[in-house]
């Protein structure tokens, strides 16, 4: 009994695919760019292996056996599978398929870039885009440990063995609520905002927006009114029940309407929306992705 786990290499199948598909030694030799002696060897070579003849010869034709004709049907799913395999391979290399898990910070995630992702989702169907809600803090870890490809996050101080790149820019503005005595003006100058109760950031949970609303009011030498501290969202809910008013990214009024009126600051520092990675990372979805968005951006600007 022949071993069914005998080793079969590519060439001895090429020669097999190209004499059962033209029924002719010298057209297949040909095809194969191979002289006709040691074409036939490589057939026999395989016959011997399954211990069969595969083709019926004679001086005026070829036939396949009934072995044969049942090798040239699996030959031909072998071959159309390993076509789907290669292009699949060459796809996923060029990332135009396979998984992509990206982080994404809860103030990223009501930005321009949900726009930016939903375009990158119908360009691209066979990416499996997977996405992980996590604060800015904490995506480094995710990176490190390989839960995610790419983070979109606010700025953190730099790691080593992380690249990081802008990716946008968006102005911060205030929010009260929509009866506040300001409600209805169309823009506020920061040192007026200093006069104001505010619901200021978590250092533990949002250090970046923390230390941005200490710039900004540093800046025109003035120190915020903070009366309370606390993390997106649970901020704006402070807003609207009363407690104080808030200084926020622009993208934060597409999370809530009435009762909270955002108004445009004049004199603050604009937040900042990043990409993060791993360096050296080859991973080529998430730079295919990563260099769409940069394309995205120059051409806005």
């Amino acid at each position: 009994m022949k071993n069914d786990s005998m080793f079969l290499d590519d060439r001895m199948l090429a020669c097999f695919c190209a004499a059962a598909r033209t029924l002719h030694f010298g057209r297949a030799a040909d095809s194969l760019h191979m002289s006709q002696p040691p074409f036939s060897q490589q057939i026999k070579r395989l016959e011997e292996l399954i211990g069969a003849p595969l083709f019926e010869r004679t001086t005026r034709s070829v036939r396949l056996t009934p072995a044969g004709a049942v090798m040239a049907e699996h030959a031909a799913e072998l071959a159309a599978r390993t076509a789907a395999m290669l292009r699949a391979t060459r796809r996923a290399a060029h990332g135009d398929s396979g998984p992509l898990k990206v982080g994404l910070a809860p103030t990223a995630a009501y930005s321009a870039l949900a726009d930016s992702l939903y375009r990158y989702r119908c360009d691209h169907p066979e990416v499996e885009l997977d996405l992980h809600e996590a604060n800015s803090v904490e995506m480094t870890a995710l990176l490190r440990s390989h839960r995610i490809d790419l983070a979109f996050m606010r700025p953190m101080p730099p790691e080593t063995g992380v690249d990081v790149v802008e990716i946008s820019r968006e102005p911060m503005m205030l929010a009260v609520r929509s009866d506040h005595p300001w409600a209805g003006r169309g823009h506020l100058r920061l040192q007026e905002a200093a006069s104001l109760p505010l619901i200021g950031y978590s250092q533990q949970a949002s250090p970046y927006f923390r230390q941005l609303l200490l710039e900004m009011f540093a800046a025109i030498g003035q120190r915020p009114r903070i009366v309370r501290e606390s993390m997106i969202p649970t901020l704006l809910t402070l807003v609207e029940i009363g407690a104080g008013a808030a200084i926020v990214p622009r993208s934060l009024s597409r999370m809530r309407g009435e009762p909270l009126t955002f108004l445009p600051l004049r004199g603050g520092l604009p937040a900042r929306l990043v990409a993060a990675s791993l360096a050296g990372s080859n991973h080529a979805a998430a730079q295919g992705l990563l260099a769409e968005l940069r394309s995205r951006m120059a051409q806005a600007a």
